[in-house]
């Protein structure tokens, strides 16, 4: 071969493309991995479970790829391989996210700097920081063809500057809501994509957090969501690995013990596999027809899901006992199954289910108070084009019972709701007694229509109707009265309407606990059984179907953690109406503002004396028969209890209602 020859060759060599390589291979074939970073040092080997993460960087029909996965599986590797891949073959100016500026620097110093100083490929293409490019620095890489930086998700100016190719984002469930006052870092970081709206690529990693909070979770949900398939080997069926077919001796004396005893269980044919058999389960998936297969439809963006129990480093009995370890504290649990299962964690509200309330309904009638019944209040929730509202009855016990729930159609002009008020005043409900009751308290919503309800109210009883507003935190759970008529000079006029506030928190928790009580049996309450104290009945009625106990329980309690790191919790709405609710709780404060939590067995007895109710009468499984012998008392688990003692004499007079101050009110 002469000299033109050879000369000709290098030109051609130069000008050539680069070769067509997946990620995995161009990983396989080039990266070395670090002493920082790794404990295996050397050449890169790609686990089964990387390769089809991996590999969708570099098919075209992918644009953004999610991985909601376990800690050291492959998050930040991803990222890593697709910087290395993009300097060497496809250059193009990149993006790497990360939570603080701490963590931009960790991530450059630990992991990117010793990726590029170790990957003889890449050794040569970026600059050191200690080189004489200044636009060379810990947090920015310049390369032939495209630059690098990495930012500090709550940076605004970095995540909106110029454009980019390539957009890395790790750890998303730790950023803030919001960078700075310009919204959600990573649309801010998005935005920058579309110069490139072609040819981009985008890489969102997290282990998930709380469902319905996990930024990770929503983009997963987003995506084809693909699960990691093994085979069994005994029955040859495909199966995702779940935290629910991994089973240990729970009766062996120490955790450790307990550990050690855990297998995976096929879901299929429940032969149990050792580390091993879960091992070559994993490495032989794709080639048995398994591996990351999608569970929704394509549509650009590819989603993986892993948890650690396809990792090929961790035992069994070593994820058994971080999970015993956890046990008692749910901080440590939420962490378990975030990190280690992959899984989100849903907060554990106190709501009940709605079909079981749906299922226990009574067969009183609507519109009658069964006897036990000792007093009527009402909730009103106000909305512009109607009003919602429900009677409930309460007896001894705290014990209650819903009445009815009346919807009134109509715009929410004062003159409209105080007809409507007027009207749901004037009804009487007849009970089981023979006598008629009146609602002795109402409770009305002023948040929403704040100004109609307030001259609404103002030509109704005081005494009966009390403008309401509900707030998240108080001393008590009902407040004292504060006047909101004012005089032209700004001075609140003493004899003028009140509001009172209304700690809704308070109640909602109280209603809850309560609705998740159970009845007593038709066997229990042949023995002398009755209902827990604070136990709610419902009618089978019009207005007590589904939707009704839907809203009920549309709100749970949640855990949410702030920037800080401290926890608190608060009520969040899981459906989109809650009236059935709103109501339920006002009419619960109008109790409470009665004085009902804090009446003595006396004021029961006048209740019962001004209603001509004979407490030794049983109602429909309200008081056990006289002569039933007495069960032992449950207790803390909301079950039915034991029939209370024999009553006393009966007195009669005015009924004593405990409220701000103590007043008489006859309630016939």
């Amino acid at each position: 071969m002469n000299a033109a020859e050879i000369l000709l060759r290098l030109v051609l060599k130069l000008w050539a493309p680069p070769p067509r390589l997946t990620l995995t291979e161009w990983a396989n074939t080039y990266r070395r991995t670090s002493r920082e970073a790794s404990a295996e040092v050397g050449k890169w080997v790609t686990r089964p479970y990387q390769v089809q993460v991996l590999d969708a960087f570099t098919d075209p029909r992918v644009k953004c790829i999610v991985v909601m996965s376990a800690v050291q599986m492959l998050k930040t590797e991803i990222i890593l391989n697709a910087i290395g891949y993009v300097i060497h073959l496809d250059p193009g100016p990149m993006l790497v996210v990360q939570y603080r500026d701490t963590d931009c620097e960790i991530f450059s110093k630990r992991r990117l700097s010793p990726m590029l100083r170790d990957t003889p490929i890449l050794r040569n293409l970026v600059a050191g920081t200690k080189s004489r490019a200044s636009d060379n620095t810990i947090t920015d890489k310049t390369f032939l063809g495209g630059h690098l930086r990495v930012a500090a998700s709550a940076s605004p100016g970095n995540l909106a500057a110029l454009p980019i190719r390539y957009l890395f984002c790790d750890e998303i469930d730790k950023y803030p809501p919001s960078a700075g006052p310009e919204g959600d870092p990573i649309t801010l970081a998005e935005g920058r994509l579309t110069e490139f709206e072609y040819n981009y690529k985008e890489i969102l990693t997290c282990s998930p957090t709380v469902k319905g909070h996990s930024r990770i979770e929503k983009a997963f949900e987003e995506s084809d969501r693909r699960e990691y398939f093994v085979v069994c080997p005994k029955c040859g069926e495909r199966q995702i690995l779940k935290w629910s077919q991994v089973k240990f001796d729970t009766s062996l004396p120490t955790q450790k013990k307990q550990a050690e005893s855990a297998v995976y269980v096929c879901e299929h044919c429940e032969a149990e596999w050792d580390d091993v058999t879960r091992w070559k389960a994993v490495e032989q998936a794709v080639e048995q027809g398994g591996g990351f297969m999608a569970t929704a439809p394509f549509a650009g963006i590819a989603g993986f899901r892993i948890s650690s129990l396809a990792s090929l480093k961790k035992t069994l009995s070593k994820i058994v006992g971080k999970f015993l370890r956890a046990q008692g504290d749910i901080e440590r649990l939420k962490t378990f199954f975030n990190i280690e299962m992959a899984e989100t964690w849903v907060e554990q509200g106190e709501a009940p289910e709605w079909e079981r309330l749906l299922e226990r309904r009574e067969k009183y009638p609507v519109g009658t108070v069964p006897r036990g019944g000792l007093f009527c209040v009402c909730g009103v929730d106000v909305h512009p084009d109607r009003i919602e509202a429900e009677i409930v009855a309460y007896g001894r016990h705290f014990e209650s019972w819903s009445i009815d729930y009346q919807i009134l159609e109509g715009q929410a002009t004062a003159e409209n709701l105080r007809v409507k008020l007027e009207g749901l005043l004037a009804e009487v409900f007849p009970s089981e007694t023979g006598a008629d009751m009146p609602i002795i308290r109402m409770f009305v919503d002023s948040g929403d229509s704040t100004n109609e309800v307030y001259q609404a109210i103002r030509g109704l009883p005081s005494s009966r109707v009390v403008a309401i507003k509900g707030v998240e935190r108080s001393t008590l759970p009902v407040g004292q009265p504060s006047p909101v008529d004012v005089t032209i000079g700004g001075r609140k006029i003493k004899s003028g309407l009140k509001i009172r506030t209304v700690w809704s928190a308070f109640f909602k928790a109280g209603l809850y606990a309560d609705l998740k009580k159970r009845a007593p049996t038709e066997e229990e309450k042949a023995q002398g059984w009755v209902y827990p104290p604070g136990f709610c009945h419902f009618p089978t009625g019009a207005n007590y179907g589904d939707e009704h106990f839907k809203q009920l329980c549309a709100e749970q309690l949640v855990t949410r953690t702030d920037r800080r790191g401290r926890t608190k919790r608060e009520w969040e709405q899981t459906r989109p109406r809650n009236e059935a609710l709103d109501c339920r709780i006002y009419a619960r404060a109008a109790a409470w503002d009665v004085g009902m939590d804090r009446f003595q067995e006396r004021h029961w007895r006048q209740l019962e004396s001004n209603l001509q109710v004979d407490p030794t009468s049983p109602g429909p499984a309200m008081m056990p028969a006289p002569a039933a012998p007495a069960p032992p008392v449950i207790s803390g688990d909301g079950g039915p209890q034991a029939p209370p003692p024999a009553p006393v004499q009966q007195q009669r007079g005015t009924a004593t209602i405990l409220g701000p101050r103590r007043v008489q009110i006859r309630l016939r």
